[in-house]
């Protein structure tokens, strides 16, 4: 794989984990949380999406 084709998955990545973790914040705050709350809440689905996207990225792209 080339660095062309990881750089865009990455990009693909940090995507979904934006989309997700926005997602996550605005289902917060609707639920009645406070703002602060609801962006700690995004913030963490965010890192948590990234991080599960990159760990099964590199177990999808490693030779065994």
């Amino acid at each position: 794989m080339n660095v062309a084709t990881r750089a865009i998955w990455l990009a693909l990545m940090s995507l979904l984990s934006i989309f997700t973790g926005a997602s996550a914040g605005v289902i917060s705050y609707t639920g009645g949380e406070n703002p602060q709350q609801a962006i700690l809440t995004g913030g963490g689905a965010a890192g948590a999406t990234m991080l599960l996207l990159l760990a099964v990225f590199h177990c999808a792209t490693t030779k065994s």
